[in-house]
């Protein structure tokens, strides 16, 4: 049975998200037949939105050591991100409101900096990792346009892979390697880092 994503809870999303990084971390060569069936079943009923399994998804990764180290270590992750970007919330919340006000002039430079359309994917990777062929539909772009403003935001040090350095999330000045963009990718996951995130608070500040 489908549900929204927005009706899960923040715990449900970070198990979801966690899953879904271990299993990009681990070896399935050395998984049983059985415990491939089940990541296989808990696979097909998440493509099909049915969130209900997330529940089983705890009990099936401790049948294998590797991924249930995999799911935790991500989990852990995941969780000090988010509580991070609550803190940053706070901060910009507080900042925002001890500032002088923006007159009107500064409203259209600031309007005028932004992309628009990269900025859809930011609101987009907001609620949920997204994948580029998942971007392409949801915002009914070309594959070519959806690539050159992914790799601008990547670029720009906004977005990351949710497979990539958690700790890159919330410190976006670490070194990492080029964003090399061939064809809709449908399994890699993008997510915001601060930086992103910080770019969507300021532009509904300044509103």
């Amino acid at each position: 049975m489908s549900q929204p994503y927005d009706s899960l809870k923040p715990s449900q999303k970070r198990t979801l998200n966690a899953w879904k990084i271990a299993l990009e971390h681990v070896n399935f060569e050395h998984f049983s037949e059985a415990l491939k069936e089940k990541i296989e079943d808990i696979e097909k009923e998440l493509s099909q939105n049915n969130y209900q399994v997330i529940n089983e998804i705890l009990e099936i990764v401790k049948e294998n050591a590797d991924l249930n180290d995999a799911y935790q270590t991500a989990r852990k992750a995941l969780a000090e991100d988010y509580n991070s970007q609550e803190r940053d919330k706070i901060a910009i919340s507080y900042n925002s409101n001890n500032l002088t006000p923006i007159t009107s002039n500064s409203r259209t430079k600031t309007k005028q900096k932004i992309n628009r359309k990269a900025l859809l994917i930011l609101q987009a990777l907001e609620t949920y990792p997204l994948t580029l062929e998942d971007l392409k539909y949801r915002l009914n772009l070309p594959s070519s346009q959806v690539h050159k403003l992914v790799k601008q935001l990547w670029n720009e040090r906004k977005i990351n892979t949710l497979s990539g350095n958690s700790l890159y999330n919330l410190l976006p000045i670490i070194q990492r390697g080029e964003l090399n963009i061939e064809s809709d990718d449908s399994d890699t996951y993008f997510t915001l880092t601060s930086l992103g995130t910080l770019q969507l608070r300021t532009l509904v500040n300044s509103r």
